[in-house]
């Protein structure tokens, strides 16, 4: 049979099962896009009836990195609608900022302790620290160990714009809470992209350290330059045209071009990808529109990317991993909320609206589990470990945001007292850099 015609028929089945399981089961396990990801697992080579093998999804290797395209592209055009104001953006990115440095060192040295030969590859750093009788005390830092590190940094720091916009509009949130939430939201998703992005421009870089002698620095202009580029071929294939299909047909091409060069480049079409889509945010006049004419594919590239991720999740075979996911899990939290707090004291003037604001920023959204697909691709050897973390800390993020977010909204005022005897709202996760396993409507 196929490939193309058998994964196919293996979305669609996925739609289907995933819509009967938001209809009879979602009010008891509100799963938010959780059903999606355990179908793809399901459907995996970790099933025995499997229909998606190892083979299939190699051969799907383009098309995953289109998805990743798309998902990228969607993350970056968003970033200027969730845009509101200076104060709430610079908080927005201190505050993701934070979470990357805290849970991606830390997670590095996780990581190196749990595979030991992360450690004999030439390291980037091995300096002296101290003399213990025969034995020297050094600090070391992997390559390996660092771009897995970095990506669960990145991965924790995400955070779900389209679960925001379920609430938002569920709750009716006042004008000044909503611009918060969207631009912390909207912020968080950036930087998230773009620390996954500087550790596979940092792995390019080291890769090809003998052959061409590019540095971080220099990988990573020539990354940025590249996406940059593809965004403003948009503009100027569009002109002044107001046809929609005229923008739809651009866009694809555009994503699959920067899809393209990303592969190219060695580094992941999702970070190329958000480049273009933040180029095209603003520097075209028909960034609105196109916002919404993209509408209709959120949805299903949420999907897709939760599809995937599963598929393509090789579980860990040490328990010692599985005993990280929980931590990991709590540690994001308590970083998420502190250092949420800590940027809206310093950047906001009202200081008091970051109070209890790091728990409405719990869910990850779909971005993180496009991380962890984009991850895969790259580094198929450490992705059973970064994976698995990855994954597992999104599922126990995402099944509780929905709540962590409602009772915030509830603290706060937000939510009226007739609302509190409606049910709870549960999110489809309809986003794409954005629909993470909570989310519903944009990245």
């Amino acid at each position: 049979m196929s490939t193309t015609v058998l994964f196919v028929g293996v979305v669609v089945f996925a739609f289907v099962a995933g819509r009967l399981i938001d209809r009879f089961a979602a009010r008891l396990l509100r799963f938010s896009g959780m059903e999606y990801l355990a179908l793809g697992i399901a459907l995996g080579p970790m099933s025995p009836i499997g229909p998606l093998n190892e083979e299939t999804l190699a051969a799907l290797d383009l098309f995953v990195s289109t998805v990743l395209g798309v998902i990228g592209f969607l993350v970056g055009l968003g970033a200027k609608r969730g845009r509101g104001g200076t104060e709430f953006t610079l908080a927005g990115l201190a505050a993701a900022a934070g979470v990357v440095v805290s849970v991606g060192l830390l997670l590095t040295g996780v990581l190196q302790v749990l595979d030991p030969g992360l450690l004999e590859l030439e390291p980037l750093i091995a300096e002296p620290v101290q003399v213990s009788g025969d034995r020297l005390i050094s600090f070391w830092l992997s390559p390996g160990a660092l771009w897995g590190g970095v990506t669960i940094g990145a991965a924790a720091a995400a955070c779900s714009a389209s679960l925001m916009d379920v609430a938002i509009d569920r709750f009716k949130v006042s004008p000044k809470r909503t611009r918060l939430l969207r631009t912390m939201a909207s912020s968080a998703q950036l930087v998230a992209a773009f620390a996954f992005g500087m550790a596979m421009a940092g792995h390019r870089a080291a890769e090809a350290s003998a052959g061409l002698g590019l540095k971080l620095t220099e990988w990573s202009v020539i990354t940025i330059a590249a996406g940059v580029l593809t965004g403003l071929l948009f503009s100027v294939f569009i002109g002044r045209e107001d046809d929609p299909m005229r923008m739809l047909v651009a866009t694809l091409g555009v994503v699959v071009f920067a899809a393209g060069v990303g592969a190219g480049l060695g580094v992941s079409p999702l970070f190329v990808n958000v480049i273009a889509g933040l180029t095209v945010a603003y520097t075209s006049q028909h960034a609105p529109r196109l916002h919404r004419a993209l509408e209709p594919i959120r949805f299903p590239t949420t999907v897709l990317i939760l599809l995937l991720a599963g598929a393509t999740w090789v579980p860990a075979s040490s328990a010692a991993v599985w005993l990280v996911v929980p931590v990991y899990a709590i540690a994001r939290v308590l970083l998420r909320r502190i250092f949420t707090r800590l940027a809206v004291t310093t950047f906001v003037n009202e200081g008091s609206l970051g109070v209890g604001l790091g728990r409405g920023m719990l869910g990850q959204g779909v971005l993180a589990a496009a991380i962890a697909v984009a991850f895969t691709q790259r580094f198929p050897d450490l992705s059973p470990t970064v994976g698995t973390i990855i994954l597992g800390g999104l599922v126990i993020s995402d099944v509780l945001a929905m709540r962590a977010l409602r009772r915030y909204l509830a603290d706060v005022g937000e939510i009226q007292v007739e609302n509190h005897a409606q049910p709870e709202p549960t999110p489809e996760p309809t986003t794409p850099t954005g629909p993470s396993p909570s989310e519903s409507h944009h990245p």
